[in-house]
């Protein structure tokens, strides 16, 4: 079974074609999909006008691959309704799932590295959101506060891990391949540059590639 692990594809009801058509390829080429969190960007749109977007045409084939909707702190289970069933067949803060011996956890990442916007105001977090994302992954000093970001969530999670666990997460945008700490960060989807993770035969297979 192939397995796609995605994260912080940060969508809204603007509709980005070549983003699209790159979502719609990785999903059908995989047999499962676990979303980890910031899927859609509640700060920047409603879910309603998001579901009511073109990017529902990835709803039907998400559906087929029974897809486990895990939420972010972009897209909190408090914006969303029933309707979310239309992409998805399980909702979840968390999803475990044990393979040839290992137990992969999967989180989005905000419990243990809660961002500032969880404390602010939806319309504050709109204009953060808009200033931020713009140069967050161009700017090498904001690179290396992501990366610390990811080495705060490593070390917390740590100390939840038994040995035979692997933790999996998205949300500082910053992906990482660490084996050896039993800890992976998918990374991101946005302004071109695709990361994410394919689980086929049991094997680990982290990607990287553009898709404009």
């Amino acid at each position: 079974m192939k397995i796609l692990v995605f994260s912080d594809s940060h969508l809204t009801d603007k509709f980005e074609e070549k983003k699209f058509y790159f979502l719609k390829k990785i999903i059908r080429q995989s047999d499962f999909v676990i979303i980890n969190g910031d899927f859609w960007d509640g700060y920047l749109t409603t879910f309603n006008r998001f579901i009511s977007s073109n990017w529902s045409k990835l709803f039907p084939l998400l559906k087929s691959k029974k897809t486990i909707y895990i939420y972010g702190n972009h897209d909190r289970e408090s914006y969303i309704d029933r309707n979310v069933s239309q992409f998805s067949d399980l909702q979840t803060h968390a999803y475990r799932l044990q393979l040839n011996g290992t137990s992969f956890i999967f989180e989005h990442g905000h419990r243990l590295y809660p961002a500032i916007d969880e404390k602010l105001p939806r319309s504050l977090n709109k204009i953060l959101t808009i200033a931020v994302g713009s140069i967050l992954e161009n700017v090498s000093l904001l690179q290396l506060m992501l990366k610390r970001v990811n080495r705060i969530i490593k070390k917390k999670v740590k100390k939840e891990l038994g040995i035979k666990e692997m933790f999996v997460c998205g949300h500082s945008h910053y992906a990482e391949f660490d084996l050896k700490n039993r800890f992976i960060n998918t990374g991101f989807i946005e302004n071109g540059l695709a990361q994410y993770l394919i689980i086929d035969k049991n094997k680990l297979f982290p990607k990287e590639e553009w898709y404009d």
